[in-house]
């Protein structure tokens, strides 16, 4: 089991993000049969150093600990570090992060096109941490008709592209089915959409969440897959903390059962204000 204190109160890991409310402010993911492990590493970071070196440190040892392990098959990331957006050009520490990791699957002989779901979110903590679900069997990637494959972006967002599925599917043991879905922005095609109106954005995030949804739903021939319900989670992170009363309001209005946690974070572009991630079964 990986209990994760949103809160910053003590677990086994933890996001180092200000709590800004919601329905929730713990999680413990758990699976039956010893189906899946968690798996947290870190490793210093300074605000003003190249993310690059501490991004492939961690994804090299996690490619080998998932090696030498039975639960050989990510199926969600999450990458938390400082000032996730300083710096100009090719050098902001995202772009240099996504350098970093695609160094270490470069050499572990991965194409970005293998990765699951994740989330790259900016915080205070002094250090860059991987936190990661794995288990006994692979997942099935799902990507959004609505956003080009993150593999895919133009140069113009940096030299190496991200890597990440925009979710990925899991089967479950009582015959339903999983969503680990990834963090989701405002970006329709590679462009960001609506910059400078959290709540344009807001709804544009959710768009793409129900498009995503609706492809999950068919792709795994899952009906109840597409759209949320009562026991879908979902973490949002804001930019801006003024923002979150709005963003939540507008949330409620369109998902009114579905239980949130927002935390105040960095979004991996500068533009973007608010992010989305989910869990989803059906």
């Amino acid at each position: 089991m990986l209990d994760i204190g949103l809160d910053g109160r003590p677990s086994r890991a933890g996001p180092g993000l200000e709590f800004l409310g919601g329905d929730y402010d713990h999680e413990a993911w758990s699976a039956p049969d010893n189906q899946m492990r968690a798996i947290v590493l870190s490793e210093p970071d300074a605000p003003d150093a190249d993310a690059a070196a501490p991004a492939e440190a961690l994804y090299r040892r996690l490619i080998h600990t998932l090696g030498e392990s039975r639960f050989g098959y990510p199926l969600r990331l999450w990458n938390y570090f400082p000032a996730i957006n300083a710096g100009d050009g090719d050098r902001e520490r995202y772009r240099r992060f996504c350098i970093g990791r695609g160094k270490a699957l470069e050499a572990a002989g991965l194409s970005d096109a293998q990765m699951c779901a994740a989330t790259a979110i900016g915080g205070r903590q002094q250090a860059m941490q991987l936190v990661a679900l794995a288990g006994v069997a692979p997942g099935i990637s799902i990507e959004n008709p609505r956003q080009v494959s993150a593999w895919n972006y133009p140069r113009s967002y940096g030299p190496r592209q991200p890597a990440f599925a925009r979710a990925t599917g899991i089967e479950l043991e009582n015959d339903s089915a999983g969503l680990l879905i990834s963090g989701t922005a405002s970006v329709i095609g590679h462009t960001t959409a609506h910059p400078g109106d959290a709540l344009a954005q807001t709804d544009e995030a959710a768009s793409n969440l129900d498009a995503l949804l609706a492809n999950a739903a068919g792709v795994m021939k899952r009906p109840g897959l597409a759209a949320f319900g009562e026991h879908s989670l979902a973490r949002v992170y804001v930019r801006h903390s003024g923002d979150w009363p709005a963003i939540e309001k507008r949330l409620r209005r369109r998902w009114p059962s579905l239980r949130l946690c927002a935390l105040r974070g960095d979004i991996c572009r500068s533009d973007l204000l608010v992010e989305i991630e989910a869990w989803h079964t059906g």
